[in-house]
Formats: structure tokens, sequence, C-alpha cells
């Protein structure tokens, strides 16, 4: 059969299976473009990239697709993509991201076999099986918190998970192999819903057993060393007060390099109450506080608030953002044209505007920092015009460091050149000092009509903080272009989310930044 060559891939002839990489070509990047629906048995074993990113027009996979890719850190699975196939990822000892599709309620056999590296398993609700060799040979998990739906754990589904210190098992639990977690050597801390009938965690030994017609069988093994410090349980917890706090990205979903734990919204929940499966946790011995617990568990530390200040802006600073914020809020404009004058302008930008000054040539040198990551750049390049701001953070940013700007309006100055409004560029660099940014991306003319980057930009911006400075005065005057960018950035338009994101802006804090002003012209 003749093959169709195309960035670096091999193609049949009707361009809808990718059969290979083109060995004879260096073009192929990682990202797989939009169009292909099949993708053939081992295409991507032994690759030598970094990342690969699979387009949503994908349907299916072959096995082994990425097996013993030694380099692989991060994939993008196309969104859509409702089967996985056998030893998908077997072997990539480098992967640690993987952007799961959410349709997705079953894991193959192999799945995660020998993934050294990876630390957290991106499961998917519905999951009812855990097959075999699943995620054996995962030595860098932790903590693993296995799904409520899953009913059987099958032969050396978790063998050799070297570092596995903590595992809590669902309460839907029914059949577990006796050698299904094998050479898990440091398992410290077992934990199982009073409500599952058939297996129980000894208040003895801290081990797993399984009640049988012949008599209590021994399932997990736990080291004898650790027995004492096992605190499951409600003592000494009335005291406690501060909160377990989780990275938000935990709760969002993320479609681009999904980084999740085992554990869905509700089960962190029922963890955080003392609550598993709807079940409460026995009362018996313990020595250690509940949310030291937790942090084991979730394999984090515990975050707290001791010692931070808010970082607020001035009576004046707050008055010109929230005038600039209101636009998108339905109310009604002053009684003034001008929503925000060039003197206030100035007021709210005068003691930054040494900092705020960056010469052409250093903004021209941004844009091939090496410090901007692929996906960053695809954007930049995608856009009609584009500027890389490069700020001095004072402290260190409690959340993503970076901030992307798109901008409907583009305008020209005397020679002809087309720029951004110097409102919003001021705007941009003050809400970067007040949440500690390091990096402003501002971009303009989007290619929106593009099915393809819009698959991207949904992918890419769905955990970025983004502002989009558009025309209209209200959500209802907004134009095709600005809602596309609202809905595919997850901007929402609802009032209560909008002025709830503009109370946020104006003090230093953790969430994302999904938010719409009104770019005036100068």
């Amino acid at each position: 059969m003749e093959y169709i060559r195309k960035n670096g891939l091999l193609y049949t002839p009707d361009k809808k299976t990718i059969v290979a990489v083109d060995s004879d070509s260096n073009e192929f990047t990682g990202r797989v473009p939009f169009g292909a629906h099949y993708i053939e048995d081992e295409v991507f074993a032994d690759s030598p990239c970094e990342s690969i990113s699979l387009p949503d027009s994908v349907e299916q996979i072959g096995a082994c697709l990425f097996q013993n890719a030694k380099f692989l850190e991060k994939v993008k699975l196309p969104s859509g993509l409702k089967t996985l196939s056998p030893y998908l990822f077997a072997g990539c000892s480098s992967l640690v991201k993987v952007s799961m599709p959410t349709v997705v309620d079953e894991f193959p056999e192999g799945l995660f076999y020998q993934c050294t590296s990876l630390m957290e398993i991106p499961f998917r609700a519905g999951i009812k099986e855990l097959p075999e060799n699943v995620i054996a040979g995962c030595s860098a998990i932790q903590s693993l918190v296995i799904p409520g739906t899953v009913e059987k754990i099958a032969s050396m589904a978790v063998a050799n998970c070297t570092s596995l210190t903590t595992l809590v098992l669902p309460a839907a639990l029914v059949e577990l192999a006796d050698d299904a977690f094998e050479g898990c050597n440091s398992i410290s801390k077992v934990r199982i819903a009073d409500s599952n009938n058939l297996f129980y965690v000894s208040e003895k030994d801290g081990c797993l057993y399984e009640r049988t017609a012949d008599g209590d069988k021994l399932k997990i093994k736990v080291l004898a060393e650790a027995v004492e410090a096992v605190s499951f349980y409600k003592e000494n917890v009335d005291d406690e007060t501060d909160a377990f706090y989780s990275d938000e990205s935990i709760d969002e979903e993320d479609d681009t390099f999904s980084s999740e734990i085992g554990a869905d919204e509700n089960e962190i929940a029922a963890v955080e109450q003392g609550i598993i499966n709807g079940s409460e946790i026995e009362e018996t011995k313990v020595e250690q506080n509940l949310d030291d617990v937790l942090a084991d568990i979730m394999n984090e530390e515990k975050a707290r608030n001791v010692g931070q200040e808010d970082v607020a802006v001035g009576e004046k600073e707050s008055q010109v953002l929230t005038e600039m914020m209101d636009c998108m809020n339905d109310k009604p404009a002053p009684a003034n044209d001008v929503r925000i004058s060039e003197d206030e302008l100035a007021r709210l930008f005068e003691s930054h505007e040494s900092q705020a000054v960056a010469s052409t040539a250093a903004e021209a040198e941004n844009k091939t920092d090496g410090g901007i990551d692929n996906k960053t750049q695809i954007l930049l390049d995608s856009a009609k015009i584009s500027k890389v701001i490069e700020c001095e953070p004072k402290g260190e940013c409690e959340g993503d460091p970076e901030l992307f700007i798109i901008a409907e309006q583009i305008c020209t100055d005397e020679s002809g050149a087309e720029r951004f409004t110097s409102k919003l560029e001021n705007c941009a660099r003050r809400i970067a000092e007040i949440q500690d940014f390091k990096r402003i991306y501002m971009l303009g003319g989007l290619p929106v009509e593009n099915d393809e980057f819009m698959q991207f930009f949904y992918h890419y911006m769905s955990m970025k903080n983004v502002l989009l400075a558009c025309t209209s005065p209200s959500p209802s005057k907004m134009s095709d272009y600005a809602k596309k960018i609202c809905e595919n950035a997850r901007i929402d338009l609802e009032k209560e989310a909008l002025v709830k994101q503009r109370k946020r802006i104006g003090i230093k804090n953790s969430n994302l930044i999904k938010l719409v002003i009104q770019d005036l012209a100068d």
C-alpha cells in the first residue's frame, strides 16, 4: 500500500489512519494534527518525544501505542476516546502526566505497567475493575485512593509499587486477588469503609483481612513498625479546627495533562469529614490528628493560612479596577461616557511607571525566551499580534504565575504598527503586580474559526489565568469572537461569577483568574 507522508507521520491514502512515524523525516514534534480517526498498534513505541498530543478527531487507538517510550513525560489523549488499549503506556519510565478522557469507564490490562515515574493515577468515575498489571511497577506512587466503584482487583494489578505507603480501598470491593499488591512492601496504612462486610482492617496489627468460611484470611500486610502510628479514627479530632486544603487542580478537569489523584471530589470531601463512601469511620486508637492522616492519603503537605497577609490594592486603585470590570455585570455606566479617564489611569499606575516601561528590544527577546513552553509558543505564533511582558514579582505567586490576556481590540500607532491599548497593558501589569505573576502573554486576533486550534486552546487554557478584554459593555452584547474565547477559556459569564472574580482580583490569592473586562480605546 502506498502511504501518504505528512507532518512526519505515515497515513493511509484516505488520511484517516496513522500507521507509523515517518522514519525518513524529522517533522514529527509530538503533536498529531487534527483529522485522523485511528492510530495503529505501537505507532509511538520507543518514541524519543517528551510529550505527545492526540487530537479529538481520533476515535480509536491500537495496543501498546506508547510502549517503552522512555523519554515520554506527558500525553494528551482525545477527550472523546471511550476505550483504552492494553499496555498503552507500558514501560514509559519517564511518564508523569496523562490527560485522561472523561468518558473512559474501564482500564485495560497493563495500562500503566512499569511507569516508574508516575506518582498519581488519573482514575475515572465508573471503573469497576483493576485488571492484571494495570499499575504494576509504578514505583513512584506513595499513596493510592482506589475509586469507590471498583469491585475487583485482579492478580498483580498493583504489584511492586515499592513506594506505596498509604492505601484506601473502596466499600464496593468484593474480590481481591492474593497477589494483587505483591511486592508492595512499604504499605504502612490501609483503610476500608466499615460498610464493607467482606474485608476489614484489624485493630491489632493494622493489616487487611478477608472474612471467609474457613476463617479470616490475611490479604494485605503492613509494616510491623508502623502499626502503632495508624490513625484513621475519630479520637482527639474534636479540637482540630484548621481545614485541610488541596490544590485547586484536584477539583478541576485538567484536559491538557491530567495530574489527578485517585479520589474524586465527593470521596475527598468524605475523607475530610471522617467518612468513606457514606460510612462513618470506626472509633479506635489514635496517635495523629485527622488532617495528618489526610495529608498522608493525599500525598500532600497541609496548607495553612498562618502568617499570610492579604495583598490588596489601595482605595483609588480598587475603584478604577472595579469600574473597569463593572461593565461586564450589566451595571449602568457612569454619567460620563468614558469609564476610565486618562487622569484616573495615570493616578492608578503612576507609582509603577518605571516598572511598566519596557523596551521594544527586550519584549522581542521575550518572544524567543527559552522559558516559554511549546504550547504557549503555539498560541503566540497563532495570534495576529502578540506580546510577552516579563514581570518582577516581589513575592511568590500562590497559583499559576502566568497571565494570558486575550484582546479583542487591536489598535495602530502613528506609524501604522498594530498594538494593544495602553490602558489594557497598564491594567494587566497592575494585576500581575498584585498577584505576583512572573509573565504576561498578550494575544490578539486568534484564529477562533479554526476548529483544530480551538480544540488546542480549550485544553490548554483550562488551567490558566485568562482575562478577556472585549469591546462590548455587557455579556449580552458580546461579539461571536468574544463568546468563543469565553466558552473555550472556561470563563463563566454569569453575573455572580464575574462579581466574585472581580472581588478576588484585587487581593493576592491562589484562585485561577477567569475574567472579562471592557477594553476602552486610548
